[in-house]
């Protein structure tokens, strides 16, 4: 397992590129990218300046996805869905499940019962960062490359009294009667 930093990155921010750092603050990879428009992008280099992770936006407005390109190959795709409501969201195609809180911004990632990634918020001495502990080295460009999408939802979460209503057990009763009446 490794440590990686990425720093957070307010939604309302002009920075379009941010160096991915681990323990010793050597740089690993580069991450650049827009957002809100039509073409929405995130590209993850690696420390030689190759392009290895593409996540293309795809579709827009209250539920965006994005595919995900492997050095070129499309291998999956992620997006808000109504899942999200209960803080989970679902990677197509390569069947992976982040689950979680966008709000708190601590979130972890699985590939069945293996985890693959865990993100949680830490404060450091030049701003906060996100902490990537990522279990495989090979899917780190693919991994960081989520956890900037999700960072950017992060600043977009808005408490919402229906996850709050979800969040809740739910018991329903009912003590009467109940009368029915012919038309």
């Amino acid at each position: 397992m490794r440590k990686l930093y990425l720093k957070q990155v307010s939604s309302r921010s002009s920075q379009t590129a941010t160096t991915v750092r681990d323990t010793s603050g050597k740089a690993e990879y580069l991450v650049t990218g827009s957002f809100g428009r039509e073409d929405a992008f995130i590209h993850v280099y690696n420390n030689l300046g190759h392009l290895i992770v593409e996540l293309e936006q795809i579709s827009f407005g209250l539920l965006p996805r994005f595919t995900i390109k492997f050095q070129d190959e499309v291998i999956g795709s992620i997006g808000v869905s109504l899942g999200t409501l209960l803080d989970v969201i679902y990677v197509r195609e390569l069947n992976w499940f982040i689950r979680g809180s966008l709000t708190s911004g601590t979130y972890y990632a699985y590939h069945k019962q293996l985890r693959l990634m865990t993100v949680k918020p830490v404060k450091q001495p030049n701003g906060f960062y996100n902490e990537l502990t990522i279990t495989n080295k090979s899917q780190e460009p693919v991994l960081i490359g989520i956890a900037v999408i999700l960072n950017r939802w992060l600043f977009n979460a808005k408490p919402s009294p229906l996850k709050n209503i979800l969040r809740q057990p739910i018991t329903l009763a009912y003590s009467g009667q109940i009368i029915l009446k012919n038309h």
